[in-house]
């Protein structure tokens, strides 16, 4: 038979444990009484139990207690407003200006803190009176009477039961029903429960109706952390989970990462993500005993370093982009859930973003973790995963660079291509320069007649050639681009060309346009190209494929580049006539759905390339 009153096991920390202790201990750091408070706690803990007792009776007799009555009382303040009795007017006005200034209420927490210290007493004086019942109501009573108010955690204190279960039993059997205030109390009896019996304690709540709380979780997690301390803290956790108490903080997770090696139900970064699942945040602390555990584990050491080092106080980054840990250690999280569980959906993946939130890790522009969740999760024929990933990694102020696009065309994904084309367009959104080789990209849509995409990706370099005039289209991918044809297209891609760069052009688009020129009319331009000999400035100046505003312009002597202007670049229906450069331009452009500025700053851009061409041919002439 195990007694209410004989275990001496320390169960609480300072005011840590109590059941208002956390914030009461803050509302109370003000108060008179703070100090019995205090000693009462540490007595108890030492297991002085006539010490407990003789303090308690300091604290009893102490008139200041009395403010607390007031806030109990119809239309009593719980902001410290300044009240007065008869007895101790100028002593209440003082405590409660004084709490009021240092911004410390006088509410039902402080209240908490003083019954938490009565019950400390009560439990002292069980184990010294032994049966004497009476004295022990009598402390209840003496609480009960001096703030007007019942005390059910007192009063399960006071029950004599052999277990947690049995005092919440007679209690309930007593009073008709209990609340989490006797469960708290019923813990504090008995501080060390087996895992059945917590089951056991969990499933009468439950049968009741009572909701397990924070505080009350965190009560029975300590009991746990306590034998964690003693023994195989891996084995005490398991034992914790399966009984049903939800870990509330990184002390569990601080001690099985203490242990020393092998760990056997889990890896420590498979206990550190499952803290983090859990919403726990970490602390320095469990940054630093990572840190020394995987001395040896490469990444996963470079990632808990990192976050030791910048969570210290003399090392805290106030640049908010450099906060949190490595990228790479949860991309790598991702890699490993995708070999240990195949089938594991893109759902279950992006629980990644909650444990980088938990962590403090932001998300950064070109994260692995993007690549990661478009490499491993995102299913074959769905492009809806892809722009799900890119949707939630923008809302998190992170956008995908040349590196994602990169890795997705080195990766094995059926959809690799498709996701990257996807991934391109973003990249070129943020007016970030293409850094990746996409010839085979593009190339891929090519020969697979996929036109739509394959224009896509030449739009995308369309496109930065405007952003970054110093970065001309290569002409790999120009000449990819040609061979979707038709003539008029290949021919329209070429101008493009003429008009951004003065390199030669090679034999490689040479044969493009000539691979395109099946009709009579791509014979025509094509012979026209040839009698050039692809030069560069006999292209753009040749007669046949000037538009005749220009040849009109240039006739009456106004053939200046800054005069070269296209007269309307929103018009997107050209009369049918004969093959221009503009007009090949226009053709391009046009089925690359580029922006009416985009389109107007090609045109212009080929015309004083046109007029930069004639005008040094005549002066070559006239020399």
């Amino acid at each position: 038979m195990r007694k209410d009153g004989d275990s001496k096991v320390s169960v609480v920390d300072g005011c840590d444990s109590a059941k208002a202790g956390n914030e009461g201990a803050r509302v109370a750091a003000a108060m008179p009484w703070d100090d019995l408070c205090e000693a009462i706690v540490a007595a108890y803990k030492a297991g002085q139990d006539i010490v407990v007792l003789q303090r308690f009776e300091e604290l009893q007799a102490m008139p200041e207690l009395d403010i607390l009555l007031e806030t109990q009382r119809p239309g009593g303040t719980t902001t410290a407003t300044p009240t007065s009795t008869k007895m101790n007017g100028n002593i209440h006005e003082e405590i409660a200006a004084a709490a009021t200034a240092a911004g410390h209420p006088i509410n039902a927490d402080a209240l908490g803190r003083v019954e938490f210290c009565w019950g400390r007493a009560l439990l002292a004086a069980k184990r010294l009176a032994g049966d004497d019942d009476e004295h022990i109501f009598t402390i209840v009573e003496a609480f009960e009477q001096r703030f007007e108010r019942p005390s059910e955690y007192l009063r399960v204190l006071a029950i004599t039961a052999d277990s947690a279960l049995e005092v919440l039993r007679l209690h309930q059997l007593m009073e008709g029903s209990f609340s989490t205030s006797a469960v708290s109390a019923a813990l504090h009896k008995f501080p060390s429960l087996t895992a059945s019996e917590t089951r056991e304690l969990l499933e009468f709540l439950q049968a009741n109706d009572v909701s397990l709380t924070k505080d009350l979780s965190e009560q029975l997690e300590r009991q746990f952390v306590m034998r964690m301390k003693t023994e195989d803290a891996e084995d005490v956790f398991q034992e914790m989970c399966s009984a049903g108490v939800e870990p509330m903080s990184t002390r569990p997770y601080n001690l099985i990462f203490m242990k020393t090696l092998p760990f056997r139900h889990m890896s420590p970064v498979e206990y550190y993500l499952d803290m983090l699942d859990r919403g726990i945040t970490p602390e320095n602390s469990t940054f630093r005993i990572l840190s020394k555990q995987t001395q040896n584990d490469g990444l996963v050491n470079q990632h808990f370093s990192s976050l030791a080092w910048k969570n210290s106080a003399s090392n805290r980054r106030r640049d908010e982009d450099e906060r949190g840990g490595t990228q790479i250690f949860f991309a790598m999280s991702l890699e490993e859930l995708a070999k240990s569980k195949p089938d594991a959906t893109l759902e279950e993946a992006l629980h990644v973003f909650c444990r980088m939130d938990v962590e403090g890790t932001p998300l950064t522009n070109g994260s692995p973790v993007i690549s990661a969740l478009l490499t491993h999760f995102c299913r074959q024929g769905h492009l809806e995963d892809v722009e799900r990933v890119l949707h939630l990694s923008q809302e998190r102020g992170c956008r995908p660079t040349s590196v994602t696009v990169q890795k997705l065309l080195r990766g094995n994904h059926p959809d690799r291509f498709n996701q990257a084309e996807m991934v391109l367009q973003k990249v070129v959104e943020a007016g970030e320069v293409i850094q990746v080789e996409c010839v085979d990209l593009l190339r891929h849509f090519v020969v697979g007649n996929i036109r739509n995409k394959a224009v896509r990706v030449f739009r995308a370099f369309v496109i930065q050639g405007h952003q970054h005039p110093n970065e001309p289209i290569p002409f790999a991918i120009a000449s990819m681009a040609m061979k979707l044809g038709p003539f008029d297209w290949a021919l329209g891609v070429m101008a493009i060309l003429l008009a951004t760069t003065d390199k030669p052009l090679g034999r490689g688009l040479q044969s493009r346009i000539r691979y395109t020129a099946h009709d009579a009319r791509g014979r025509e331009v094509l012979a026209v190209l040839e009698k050039c000999d692809w030069r560069h400035e006999r292209l753009l100046s040749a007669t046949e494929l000037q538009e005749p505003e220009i040849n009109s312009k240039n006739h009456s002597g106004n053939g200046g580049a800054a005069g070269a202007t296209w007269t309307d670049p929103k018009n997107n229906q050209r009369v049918e006539r004969s093959v221009t450069w503009l007009g090949a331009l226009h053709v391009a452009l046009t089925e690359m759905g580029v922006e009416p500025g985009v389109m107007e700053a090609y045109k212009n851009a080929l015309l004083q390339a046109i007029e930069r061409a004639k005008e040094h041919r005549g002066s070559m002439e006239t020399s």
